[in-house]
């Protein structure tokens, strides 16, 4: 074949593509770069209605006075927040919630890691028993709080009143500052425990029996097995029972105002 000579020029068609097929590319491009987020919109949208507006919009409130009896708000910027600094009970407020959440939180991870790991071992009646742990969860907090209060009563309750007939003194369960922040705690832990069991249940699940079968056979004990083994696997879900426990305690309101309203004095505020 003879060699192309220099005056001699490519086919426009084999040298550059047509300006239609660059187009078409383009289009393709740009259509695959922008298809998902078309079908990320809906949930996006919906994001945006049940959770950043709602943000948004309580926080223009907070900026504002208003006047519930002429039904007319004022703009104030940030007095409501410093009014809200200089108020005595919000320190204390924070104080109260940062014990209760330091209480509950450990106990939560604890409890639901030895319940968990108990129920794996144990095989009898095993199903119940997750059944019977998980209940007190589903139920309502203004449920839980009521039966508890009644249960919890200095003269009518049911605890009490076993006291009184085996001889024992009454406790203030709810009328004492250490009693009652004591009782709220162990209520809170006892209503949530359940939920958070599961979820150590779920981990331990993906943890593989070989490894188990493995250190028994290099003889570990059980206490090695569950340091060496159970808690490293597990330390993910751990991570999210203490992230998800500690929301769960700082956002605790109905069942502490139903149980005490904050009382005695200011000691659950």
């Amino acid at each position: 074949m003879a060699p192309l000579d220099n005056n001699e020029s490519v086919p426009d068609a084999v040298q550059k593509p047509s300006s239609d097929n660059r187009r078409s590319s383009a289009g393709r491009q740009s259509t695959f770069q922008w298809a998902p987020y078309l079908f990320l919109l809906p949930t996006l949208g919906i994001m945006f209605l049940f959770s950043v507006f709602p943000m948004l919009y309580g926080f223009w409130m907070s900026v504002q006075a208003f006047d519930v009896i002429r039904g007319t708000a004022a703009f104030v910027g940030l007095g409501n927040y410093l009014k809200l600094l200089h108020d005595p009970q919000f320190g204390l407020s924070v104080l109260n919630t940062a014990w209760y959440t330091l209480s509950v939180v450990p106990l939560i991870v604890a409890g639901s890691i030895a319940i968990a790991v108990f129920l794996r071992e144990s095989r009898p009646a095993r199903l119940l028993a997750r059944v019977g742990f998980y209940i007190p969860f589903v139920l309502s907090p203004v449920v839980v709080a009521t039966s508890w209060k009644w249960l919890l009563n200095e003269d009518l309750g049911v605890i009490d009143g076993f006291l009184k007939w085996v001889g024992v003194s009454t406790i203030p369960w709810l009328t004492d500052d250490f009693s009652a922040r004591v009782c709220v705690v162990l209520i809170t832990v006892w209503n949530l425990l359940g939920f958070y069991m599961l979820m150590v249940l779920a981990g331990l699940s993906q943890i593989s029996a070989e490894l188990y079968e493995a250190a028994r056979i290099e003889g570990a004990t059980g206490w090695q097995r569950f340091w060496r083994i159970t808690l490293p696997m597990l330390r993910p879900t751990i991570l999210l029972v203490f992230i998800l426990a500690t929301i769960h305690a700082t956002q605790a309101f109905e069942m502490i105002l139903l149980l005490t309203a904050g009382g005695p004095g200011d000691a659950t505020r």
